[in-house]
């Protein structure tokens, strides 16, 4: 299929089947996995959200990798190196890696793996020799339906290698799956599917592929997929409903949740955070909901007593008996309103790179929450816990998606908006920062705060974000410099205000002269 694909995304094929299309750097379209099993679809036998060396996302938020040799080096990473399984026996590494909440058979998995493996379950992971790691994993792989007593892969669909011809013609070829024997690489995070699904994988050195018999050229539709698959993944992903039902009901009014509801939020809560991510703000959030929500349906007043007996307390309002839908605070919805911001994300790509435009959209997100604080609760109760702040990677992955529907619902998406905009100037104010470079200070910030500000652009008015970034400037200037000159506030980005800013930005952290500018622009 020739060189190793850079980015993917998953699609509906014509005839109804999940696919995922791999292309090459400049947007090529190199193999296309059709049908089959989603690990083997999407190289990733570990069903991992995220990983060294992913290059897409799937609609579920599972991973995507080029090949199936680095999905595996990730899973390999993830039971050798994660600290979350550093001291853990087998027995115990099972709950974590297939946690019950998952609707996981944990006695089963763990009865398996130890009766495929000929290993002791008591035994700690860490004090596998090589061979005995390579055992585990194929035990695991044929529990979970991957490989057969044998260790012949099933469940693998159709590979089609495309090979670009002049006037679009491809000559599809089936390309045999390459499984490989794991290898430790950079770390990565999982999240186990929550039923088995085959992974082609075996611990038997790799199987040469066979001389493929070419197929006969056949005319084939020019592929409409954008230039940028990863810009496609996100923007589907964007517009996709949170499928975890606990973190899902986050996502709405307290007051609009069923009781099954607000047992999901319970059920999320215990399962969702084990190990290392114990520690993450998300799960004393959903647990704090859990309260906010016996609080809406059963007020916040002290228990009563009868005789010494506590009584049950009694609704103060109906519970909700049917499942409201995912709205925003204008009463819009949820998902129509992420996918639009979504697409504003890919149309930012254009102007600032696909990564810039990522780290525009989680900066924004991490600078809302910080000028946004959760409200205050009910007195029975402590204060929220703070939102942790999102990664800031440039990877639009399910924590960046989650952190943006989250925030839309909250917030609603024109602050959402705002935000976007705030944080694409801050990436441009950090990248001049460390670069020491401001070229093209005027286009980033007209294109960032343009589709705020106007519905129109004739490139030949001066913006009124010019004038607000003047004054902004002539605030924090005189703080650092004994010398400075007021910019003559004519919102004309131009040399000066360019100079000006480089100036500043050599003496005031990017961070603080962007908050100071979107509250002069009112966005914070």
């Amino acid at each position: 299929m020739g060189g190793k694909a850079q980015k993917a995304k998953q699609v509906k094929l014509p005839n109804g089947e999940i696919g995922i299309e791999y292309y090459d750097a400049e947007g090529n379209k190199t193999a296309t996995h059709a049908g089959g099993k989603k690990p083997w679809r999407n190289n990733n036998p570990g069903n991992l959200k995220g990983g060294a060396g992913a290059i897409g996302y799937d609609e579920r938020g599972f991973a995507i990798f080029p090949d199936m040799e680095t999905g595996m080096k990730a899973k390999a990473d993830l039971l050798r190196n994660d600290k979350r399984y550093k001291d853990l026996t087998i027995k115990d590494m099972v709950p974590i890696y297939a946690p019950p909440s998952d609707k996981n058979n944990v006695p089963g998995y763990t009865k398996d793996i130890g009766n495929f493996s000929g290993l002791d379950v008591n035994r700690r992971l860490d004090s596998l020799s090589p061979e005995e790691y390579q055992r585990l994993m194929q035990a695991m792989a044929r529990r979970e339906g991957a490989i057969d007593k044998r260790g012949t892969p099933i469940g693998v669909g159709t590979a089609t290698d495309h090979t670009k011809e002049t006037g679009g013609k491809v000559a599809p070829t089936p390309v045999q799956p390459q499984p490989a024997p794991p290898s430790p690489p950079p770390a990565s995070t999982p999240e186990p599917t929550p039923e088995p699904t085959p992974v082609p994988v075996t611990t038997a050195p790799p199987v040469p592929e066979p001389d493929p018999t070419p197929a006969p050229a056949q005319e084939q539709k020019q592929s409409n997929a954008p230039a940028d698959p990863q810009v496609a993944s996100m923007i589907e992903m964007a517009g996709k409903p949170i499928d975890n039902p606990g973190r899902s009901a986050l996502l709405k009014p307290v007051d609009t949740l069923t009781e099954g509801e607000m047992k999901d939020m319970i059920a999320s809560a215990q399962g969702d955070y084990r190990g290392w991510r114990s520690g993450d703000p998300l799960k004393a959030h959903t647990y704090e909901k859990v309260q906010n929500w016996h609080v809406a349906i059963y007020g916040d007043g002290p228990q009563k007593y009868d005789g010494g007996k506590p009584i049950e307390p009694k609704p103060i309002r109906p519970i909700p008996e049917q499942i409201s839908p995912h709205t925003t605070p204008d009463g819009g919805d949820l998902w129509q309103a992420t996918a639009r911001i979504g697409q504003q994300v890919a149309e930012a790509a254009g102007s600032d790179g696909t990564d810039n435009a990522v780290k525009g959209l989680q900066r924004g997100l991490n600078i809302l929450n910080q000028a946004n604080p959760l409200p205050t609760r009910s007195p029975a109760y402590g204060p929220y816990t703070k939102l942790g702040p999102v990664i800031e990677d440039g990877q639009y992955g399910p924590q960046t998606d989650f952190a943006l529907k989250h925030a839309t619902a909250r917030l609603g998406p024109a602050k959402v908006q705002d935000g976007l905009a705030l944080g694409r100037f801050n990436t441009f104010a950090r990248n001049a920062q460390r670069s020491g470079t401001v070229d093209g200070l005027e286009a980033a910030t007209h294109s960032a705060f343009g589709p705020l500000l106007r519905s129109g652009d004739d490139g030949k008015s001066p913006k009124v974000e010019g004038g607000v970034l003047q004054e902004t400037l002539n605030t924090i200037g005189p703080q650092h410099h004994d010398d400075w000159e007021p910019l003559k506030v004519d919102n004309w980005i131009g040399p000066k205000t360019t100079a000006a800013f480089g100036r500043v930005l050599g003496k005031e952290d990017a961070d603080h002269l962007t908050t100071a500018f979107g509250r002069g622009l009112g966005l914070l």
